[in-house]
């Protein structure tokens, strides 16, 4: 019986480290990418602090100039092999990155936009401002320096998209 007794204590244990991992884990915030067709990849922190750092000076209308660290919206849109180089050409001209926030607010780029050979725009994906982590409630902000508005600067990013917006 106290064999018993140990084993159900242990498995108490057990269950109750794994209840808290799992909510620790819940608790940390993601970003879904998704492109039709393939399965979707969530990013977490530390996913996204293993990737290339960017760094950007801007401001908003009405706030100081800060230095914003993230990950170029770019990079990670290069996650879902799109056509990119000599192969962004044709159909992957006519592809969209839809960018959700938390709250439904949502933004468009193209991919000739962001990439290198054709718009350049830069965006970052950021998680600090001025070297301190962003809050809790608000970990991810886009950032787009060249914008004249801030209308494009959405906060809370939950999920980034690449639509194909050609027709047949």
């Amino acid at each position: 019986m106290h064999l018993r007794a140990v084993v159900s204590c242990l498995l108490c244990l057990a269950l109750s480290a794994y209840a808290t991992e799992s909510a620790r884990l819940a608790d940390q915030p993601t970003i879904k990418l998704v492109l039709d067709g393939k399965p979707t990849y969530v990013f977490d922190q530390a996913a996204l602090a293993s990737m290339p750092r960017a760094s950007v000076k801007a401001a908003a209308p009405g706030e100081q100039p800060s230095t914003w660290q993230g990950v170029a919206l770019e990079d990670i849109v290069s996650r879902t092999c799109v056509a990119s180089g000599d192969a962004l050409m044709g159909r992957a001209m006519a592809r969209l990155i839809r960018v959700t926030a938390a709250d439904g607010h949502q933004v468009v780029f193209s991919a000739a936009e962001l990439h290198p050979d054709f718009g350049n725009t830069q965006v970052i994906l950021a998680d600090s401002r001025d070297g301190r982590p962003l809050a809790q409630d608000n970990p991810y902000r886009l950032i787009v320096p060249t914008d004249k508005r801030s209308d494009r600067w959405v906060s809370y990013v939950t999920t980034i998209e690449v639509v194909d917006a050609s027709t047949p």
